[in-house]
């Protein structure tokens, strides 16, 4: 058990200090390059419920034009968002103790049939500060040029998914880890549970490639094609 535990700390600290070597980044600006000069878009909003979101926009080297960049929701929080986004839009962020070390709050439903959602700012310090850039990326958001990611995960339904195809947008994809025939946008992805994030795909390899760069042509999707 030590020999493992030493092995495993031993290739951690390698992968740290190849991360931030000079040859890394190097390696990481080439990939993100090739994507770049593939891209025919300009602008774009992505709709997501993670990080993915944010990994796309860094990659594709754009500035952040969606609220829902560095934060986490459920599927099924999510897909309300989606379906009622205008609603939800205009509600103010209702800060809470969620009982985890970043800020937590709701956007409250209408108490009919539009519910309360939560969202985690995982990626931020205090709710000050996931304020401000939720509302700063609001502004940003472009109807004319929106792209949702989903994931089938949490319990979300086919009928929901179902639901989100009404959404006027440019393209949509929702990921799923078994075969989902029912849904002609979704797109499988067999997850490797050894990965960091095996649901989520997003684990690096040693070239800073995530996992869905390899299974999904992520420019493809933002060019309009379909998955």
């Amino acid at each position: 058990m030590k020999v493992l535990q030493s092995l495993r700390s031993r290739i951690s600290f390698l992968a740290r200090n190849w991360s931030r070597s000079r040859l890394y980044h190097w390696t990481e600006k080439r990939i993100s390059a090739k994507f770049q000069k593939r891209l025919r878009v300009e602008h774009f909003s992505i709709l997501c419920s993670n990080c993915i979101g944010g990994t796309i926009y860094h990659r594709m080297g754009k500035q952040f034009q969606s609220p829902t960049i560095n934060l986490n929701l459920t599927q099924p929080d999510f897909a309300a968002f989606c379906l009622h986004l205008d609603y939800y839009l205009h509600q103010p962020l209702c800060f809470f103790d969620g009982g985890m070390p970043f800020p937590s709050a709701r956007l409250l439903g209408d108490g009919a049939g539009i519910p309360d959602i939560r969202i985690d700012f995982n990626h931020y310090p205090d709710a000050e500060t996931a304020r401000e850039k939720w509302e700063e990326r609001k502004l940003r958001l472009d109807r004319g040029n929106l792209y949702l990611i989903l994931y089938n995960l949490d319990g979300i339904t086919v009928d929901t998914l179902r639901k989100l195809e009404t959404i006027p947008c440019k393209n949509k994809v929702v990921f799923t880890p078994v075969p989902l025939p029912e849904i002609s946008w979704s797109y499988y992805i067999k997850p490797v549970l050894s990965q960091q994030y095996p649901y989520a795909y997003l684990g690096r390899d040693l070239f800073g490639r995530r996992y869905y760069e390899k299974k999904f042509d992520v420019v493809a999707f933002l060019n309009g094609e379909k998955p």
